[in-house]
C-alpha cells in the first residue's frame, strides 16, 4: 500500500513539474509589449483563403535573421504578421527593423493598435493558425493542392477524364506546384508548364493533350466562379 502510495505521490508530483514547465515556456508567457502586430497584404492570389508561403517565406525568415526578434508569424489568411521582439530590443530599434525589412521586400505593413491589436493578441496567444518562418512552406503546399484540384476541374470540363486519372492528375500538379512554391525543385528542371503538359501525356491521348493546349486557361489563379 505505501509503495502504491509513493508511486502515485511521485506521478502526482512529476505531472506538476511538467504542468510548470509547459506554463513556464507557453507562448501566452511572453509579456503583451513584446508582441507588435501588423496587418499585412499577403494573401495568396491563387487560394484567397490562405496566406502565400512563397511570398511570406523570405519576409519571416529576414525579420528572424535581425537581432532584435526573436519570433516571426503569418497568421493563416496572410492579412496578420507578429513579431516577438527579443526582451532587450527598444521601441526605436523596432520600428527601424520593420522599417528596413519592409522596404527591402516591399511590403506594405500597418501597425496595429487598439481594439484591432486586443483582438490580435487574443487570437495569437494558442498560435493556432499561425505559422513562423519557413513553417509557411504548409500553407505552400495547402496551396499547390487547392490550385491542382482547380486545374483538374478545367481539364475535366474539356476532355473525358476517369476519376482514377484525375486523382492521378491531381498528385502530379500538385507535387510539381509543391515544389516550386518551396523552392526545393532543381535548377535544371522543366518549366511549369512543360512539366504539366509532360503529366497530362502520360495519363491523356495526344488529341486530348492538343485540345488542352490550345484551349486551357494559363492562369493558375481561379477565373470568374471558380474555387
Amino acid at each position: 500500500m505505501r509503495i502504491k502510495m509513493k508511486i502515485r505521490t511521485t506521478i502526482l508530483a512529476l505531472g506538476s513539474v511538467l504542468s510548470l514547465a509547459r506554463a513556464e515556456t507557453t507562448d501566452t508567457a511572453i509579456p503583451p509589449d513584446r508582441i507588435t502586430f501588423y496587418a499585412v497584404p499577403l494573401v495568396c492570389p491563387a487560394a484567397p483563403d490562405i496566406g502565400c508561403g512563397s511570398r511570406s517565406k523570405p519576409i519571416l525568415l529576414q525579420l528572424e535573421r535581425e537581432n532584435s526578434v526573436a519570433e516571426a508569424w503569418l497568421n493563416r489568411p496572410g492579412t496578420l504578421m507578429a513579431i516577438v521582439w527579443k526582451t532587450e530590443a527598444k521601441r526605436k530599434e523596432r520600428n527601424a527593423v520593420f522599417k528596413a525589412v519592409s522596404e527591402k521586400e516591399e511590403l506594405e505593413a500597418r501597425e496595429l493598435s487598439g481594439a484591432a491589436r486586443k483582438k490580435a493578441l487574443k487570437e495569437f496567444a494558442a498560435r493556432d493558425g499561425w505559422h513562423r518562418g519557413s513553417d509557411v512552406d504548409r500553407l505552400s503546399e495547402e496551396e499547390a493542392g487547392i490550385i491542382a484540384a482547380r486545374l483538374v476541374r478545367r481539364i475535366q470540363a474539356k476532355v473525358l477524364v476517369s476519376e482514377e486519372k484525375a486523382k492521378a492528375l491531381r498528385a502530379e500538379f500538385t507535387d510539381i506546384l509543391k515544389r516550386r512554391f518551396t523552392g526545393t525543385q532543381e535548377a535544371n528542371e522543366l518549366n511549369t508548364e512543360e512539366r504539366f503538359l509532360g503529366v497530362l501525356r502520360s495519363h491523356l491521348d495526344e488529341k486530348d493533350v492538343a485540345l488542352l493546349k490550345e484551349t486551357f486557361p494559363r492562369s493558375l489563379r481561379p477565373l470568374p466562379g471558380e474555387k
